[in-house]
């Protein structure tokens, strides 16, 4: 057939005989479907704008013609985000969200009958369309498009859940694709929190509750779908879920979810675990809700092994939600193999980067080559590693052994951002490891790519191999050697410079890394380039983050020998330095923060007393000097009754310094720092700590207490 056929059913679509235009839609119906040249022709010829058209006619006149006009548009729109586009930019989403509408002064039920076929082609290309994510939602979101959806949704879901066991006719059927379509349009249009609320206000999870009781095995994974979004980081749906009750059963929702959990269609399993996932992440589940680590962990284990669909491209990402930030979940992974089938899932997709003659069954059928499908698989494993591997030091040494570290070097390679990123994030979690595991690291080659990616083309992923190298480095000399000589200090300093407030923060961060226990000529390599100037800038940063690395810098800068602490008093200024460390200890100040909190306080005032102690180490004038100011003084007194043991601790070890005697020839300074302290009341200070809570505070306590009486004054 030729194109002048295609030609042909395009103008018969402006034929003012039905039958003819009605024939000409069918041809193209079946030209298009499954067949992407044909939808690109389609869309070169012109045919959106058309069929959008057609849907705004009346449905008493052109039903049949509306029906096949929604089926070829969901089939453009299906598989393909540009094609969407095409089909959004025509002005589809309207006159389809309308196209819901049920007559009105029927019952429901009997106005979905009288155009269940046009609703099932509308729902099925609005699923189409909403599955794209570049998809704008504010159609949906007018009052009459969501009280038509919902109304829809409640009605479906209603009659299936009646039924009992599903039925095999057409009616039925047909309602199980309407409900189906409907829910996974609501699953698509929970971005924001406030779309969550909207949805939820207008009533959509009481239909959802008791879809889930529909027996429609394809409707009840869209409901779980729509519930796990619109719950994802919002307590309050989650509350109202886990409460949810359908109208046929007294069972709760979430142990409806178990239940399906342990269903027997992976996919199933996997939203079912999604949905518990996203409900204990928001904390609403009264600790310990054992079925957690019980039942979903142990179903996502096994979920990696599931080569079906795209099952092992998706659970790893669940399995990262899950234990993410949690030291318990962390724990309970590592008991559960998960560390070790992700190194094997992991292992089985990183032979090479173009597999494309693969007979492997990874990902979806048709969706992409196998080569990108495997990638995504790739990149979703390394995310869960990294997550798993984050707190535990046990869990990073399950990885190491699991043989993961050659995989994660090649990752760092690969031509895929994403998945150089995911890796750098792996990396990073890996080598929070104590000093022999962080050696497995730098044996394994993963130093050079993290140092090539320093120039990569994505910013992201510069910033992240740079919090990577953040960890390798600290306390580490050989690799601070091997990053020094590769010239990565002037790329750190022009990190430390930038607008992206994530690459600022991990540049500052990783010159902090390599001045953490460096020598002296690395101190000056490091301030050569940065400057003492550009060093004040930071300390002075109204990000609270960038201030807490700046303060490090000083705090390390001034550990050692009098000739480190002599160089940054020199370099930063005597009066310069003491105003800093007056302006972040004073109790008043708000330390020029945007949004202080107590958290960002004591991420300031911990580096800030420690400056204090490590320049109160050596000799005697940095001690005369710190103690000239009297602000420095009663600020480190004041924080001995502070709220956080961390910092009690730090205030202290300033006390400790302070009273510490390097010779003879300093006793009478000392005795004069000593009259001082006691005078401020400092000896009843420390009395009062001898019981405190914390073993650390109560052990400084006694040695700041024999310092501080051992002189006779």
């Amino acid at each position: 057939m030729t194109t002048s056929k295609y030609q042909e059913s395009i103008k018969d679509l402006a034929s003012t005989d039905d039958a003819k235009k009605l024939k000409a839609l069918r041809f193209i119906k079946n030209s298009v479907i499954g067949n992407k040249t044909k939808k690109d022709l389609y869309i070169q010829l012109g045919v959106v704008q058309k069929l959008v058209e057609y849907l705004t006619l009346p449905d008493a006149t052109s039903y049949l013609l509306k029906i096949q006009a929604a089926t070829v548009l969901g089939s453009i729109a299906y598989g393909k985000d540009e094609n969407v586009n095409e089909v959004v930019s025509a002005g589809a989403i309207t006159p389809l969200l309308d196209a819901l509408a049920l007559r009105p002064n029927v019952p429901v039920i009997e106005a979905i009958r009288e155009k269940r076929k046009l609703l099932e082609a509308v729902t099925r290309a609005l699923k189409s369309i909403f599955t794209c994510p570049r998809t704008p939602k504010d159609d949906i979101f007018t009052e009459k498009h969501i009280a038509d959806l919902v109304a829809l949704l409640d009605a479906t879901s209603t009659y299936l859940c009646q039924q009992g066991q599903p039925s095999a006719t057409s009616e039925s059927l047909s309602f199980g694709m309407i409900a189906e379509f409907t829910a996974a349009v609501i699953a698509k249009c929970c971005d924001t929190q406030e779309q969550q609320m909207q949805l939820a206000s207008a009533g959509v999870i009481p239909p959802l509750v008791n879809l889930l009781h529909s027996g429609h095995v394809k409707a009840q994974e869209a409901a779980l779908d729509a519930l796990a979004t619109l719950c994802r980081e919002n307590s309050e749906l989650g509350e109202i879920i886990i409460h949810a009750k359908p109208i046929d059963s007294n069972q709760l929702t979430t142990a409806t979810m178990l239940d399906f959990v342990r269903d027997k269609c992976p996919n199933m399993r996997l939203i079912a675990a999604t949905c518990l996932t996203n409900l204990y992440r928001t904390g609403i589940f009264i600790e310990p809700f054992t079925d957690i680590v019980l039942v979903v962990l142990p179903a996502l284990v096994k979920l990696l092994k599931d080569p079906a669909n795209d099952i092992q491209e998706r659970a790893p990402l669940v399995l990262a939600d899950l234990v993410k930030d949690s030291e318990d979940m962390q724990k309970a992974a590592y008991d559960a193999d998960a560390i070790s089938r992700l190194a094997e899932l992991l292992a089985g997709v990183s032979s090479k980067d173009n597999d494309e003659d693969s007979e492997e069954p990874i990902g979806v059928p048709g969706v992409g080559s196998v080569a990108k499908r495997k990638e995504k698989v790739r990149e979703n494993t390394l995310i869960a590693i990294a997550a798993a591997t984050l707190l535990k030091e046990e869990c990073r040494s399950q990885a190491i052994s699991s043989k993961v570290l050659p995989h994660v070097v090649t990752a760092l390679q690969s031509k895929y951002p994403h998945v150089r990123l995911a890796a750098c994030q792996c990396a990073k979690s890996l080598s929070r490891s104590v000093s022999n595991l962080r050696t497995s690291l730098v044996d394994a080659g993963v130093a050079a790519p993290l140092l090539k990616l320093l120039q990569d083309e994505s910013i992201v992923v510069q910033a992240a191999a740079c919090g990577a190298l953040c960890n390798l480095t600290l306390d580490f000399s050989p690799m601070k050697k091997s990053v020094i000589d590769a010239g990565a200090i002037d790329r750190f300093v022009e990190y430390s410079r930038s607008n992206d407030s994530k690459l600022q923060l991990n540049g500052v961060w990783a010159l902090n890394s390599l001045l953490y226990k460096a020598d002296l000529s690395a101190k000056k390599a490091v301030m050569k380039s940065l400057t003492y100037d550009a060093l004040i800038e930071l300390l002075h940063e109204p990000n609270p983050g960038i201030q807490e690395q700046a303060l490090e810098i000083v705090r390390n800068l001034v550990c050692g020998q009098q000739e480190d602490i002599e160089d940054v008093i020199e370099g930063i200024g005597r009066d310069d330095l003491l105003d800093v460390l007056e302006c972040k200890l004073q109790v008043t100040s708000n330390m020029g923060l945007e949004g202080e909190d107590s958290t960002t306080m004591i991420s300031i005032l911990e580096p800030a007393l420690y400056i204090v102690t490590n320049m109160s180490s050596s000799s005697e004038e940095p001690r005369t000097m710190l103690m000239s100011r009297p602000n420095i003084v009663n600020s480190v007194i004041h924080h001995l009754s502070h709220e956080s043991p961390k910092i009690r601790v730090a205030a202290i070890w300033c006390i400790i310094n302070w009273t510490w005697i390097n010779s003879d020839h300093d006793e009478d300074a000392l005795v004069e720092r000593i009259n001082r302290l006691q005078a401020l009341g400092v000896e009843q200070k420390l009395q009062a700590m001898e019981k405190d809570p914390s073993r650390d505070v109560r052990d400084r306590v006694r040695t700041a207490l024999d310092q501080l009486t051992s002189i006779d004054t």
